[in-house]
Formats: C-alpha cells, structure tokens, sequence
C-alpha cells in the first residue's frame, strides 16, 4: 500500500463531564499539527463545562474538531460490565437509549455534531445495528483485527450477508454493511498497551504503533487510531510523533464526514 493513499482517522473515545488537561492537550496537539480529531460524545454523561470548550472549539476550528456520538451513559452505572450495547438487549430497550443520546447530542451541538454512533466496548448485535438505522446515523465505528481468524470469519459473513456469525461480529469495514444504509468506519491502532488505572495504562512504543498501521494498510485504505484521552496525558509527546511520523509518509489525515460524504 503506498502510504500516500493512507487515509487517517484520529477517534477520542469517552468524552464526558470532566474537562481536563489530557482533553485539552490532546486536541491542542492535533489543532497545532493541523490534524483533525475526532471526539466521541458520552451523551448521559456530558458536562455544560465541556459541552460548552467543545463548541468553542468547533467554532474555532471548524475543519478540524469532530463531534460524534459514543454510546448513551457507557453503562457507568455498572461498569464492570464491559457491555454498554448489544448482548442480549433487544430492539426497542436499545433504541430508547441511542435516541436519547441522539436527543442530547442535537440539543446540546445542533449542527455542531456529526452523525456516527461509536460501541462502548465495541460491542453489539444485530438489534443495535437496526435501531441505529432506523435513525438514520452516517457510519459506525468499532474496531476491527487483521489476523488471518478475523479476516477469515469478516470473508464468510459479508459472503453471506450477516451481521454475527458463530457469536462473533462481522465487520464491513470500509463500506455498506448489507441491509442497513450505514458505512462502518472501524479503528484497527491503539496506543494503549495495557490499562494501569482509572486513569493510567502502558502504551506502546511508535515503533510499535506504526506497526499496527503497516499491517492494517496491508488491508484497507482507511486506518483508525484510538484514543482515550484520559490515559494519554504524559504521552502527548508521542501523539505528536506519531502524527510527524505519518506526516513524513505522505498519509492524508480525514474525519468520518469526509470518508461518507
């Protein structure tokens, strides 16, 4: 893959009710850099205080700050369930709560937000895929894995058209999962290695961040990297040498907007 046709996404997910140094660092790192970031809205948990730097920003900085959506209330209220959707939630118990982020994200941004529904936890089921169709989100986002099992189990259930298969999520990244008029944009590179603490986690090295793009751009175009910007606050230095890095490549940084539109 020539890296000039790499196409870049910066995705933040958990953005909420405290408006931190780590926040404001790491959109100041991609603002400086020319780089777009794209935050990702807990809608039952979103603070006026960054509600409101949010919208500043976006002002501010109109082509470079992304506002999307990440879930309803990343099931805080028992978190540790790693599940916000999908399992064995149904049709209309996921419905309410997407619609009621979407009611949020419209009052509290109005035109200021984008709209593509990111998994807490990555999770989901074919229910939640229909409720998110049924209002009318641009793309979701999860993650998605280029081992030879994964690309063997995406093969077969885009082959055959479904959304799980054996348990397992099927991913139609970069495109229009069958049946649903949604693409589905995934992140495949993480910085975090390992998570410490509620706020602190082992990060890998760029070395070794480059690697996950390098094998994702052996399959797809279109590379997500994931953030959570929490964690990230003594590592600002290494965003801002992973963004030099893909810089020096030739990759073409985007936002969702612009890889649906």
């Amino acid at each position: 893959m020539d890296n000039r046709k790499l196409k870049i996404f910066f995705r933040n997910d958990d953005v909420r009710g405290e408006l931190d140094d780590s926040l404001i660092g790491l959109t100041t790192v991609c603002v400086k850099n020319g780089i777009p970031i794209s935050h990702a809205i807990e809608p039952a948990n979103l603070s006026n205080e960054v509600a409101s730097w949010l919208k500043t920003q976006k002002t501010n900085h109109p082509g470079l700050i992304e506002i999307v959506q990440h879930g309803y209330d990343h099931n805080l209220k028992n978190p540790h369930q790693k599940m916000e959707f999908g399992g064995d939630r149904g049709y209309d118990d996921q419905l309410n709560d997407i619609r009621k982020g979407l009611e949020i994200m419209d009052s509290t941004f109005g035109e200021q937000w984008y709209r593509v529904f990111t998994f807490p936890y990555g999770t989901f089921n074919s229910e939640t895929l229909k409720a998110v169709d049924s209002l009318g989100y641009k793309a979701i986002s999860s993650k998605i894995k280029f081992s030879f099992k994964a690309q063997l189990k995406n093969s077969i259930g885009k082959l055959l058209g479904q959304d799980m298969l054996m348990g397992k999520k099927i991913n139609y990244h970069p495109g229009v999962r069958k049946g649903y008029k949604f693409r589905e944009i995934s992140v495949s590179a993480n910085l975090i290695r390992k998570y410490t603490g509620p706020s602190t986690a082992d990060h890998y090295s760029l070395e070794e961040i480059l690697g996950q793009i390098d094998l994702a751009a052996k399959h797809t175009d279109t590379i997500g990297v994931l953030f959570h910007h929490r964690f990230h606050g003594d590592h600002l230095g290494l965003t801002d040498k992973l963004i030099g890095s893909l810089k020096d490549r030739g990759c073409r940084f985007v936002t969702f907007k612009e890889l649906t539109e």
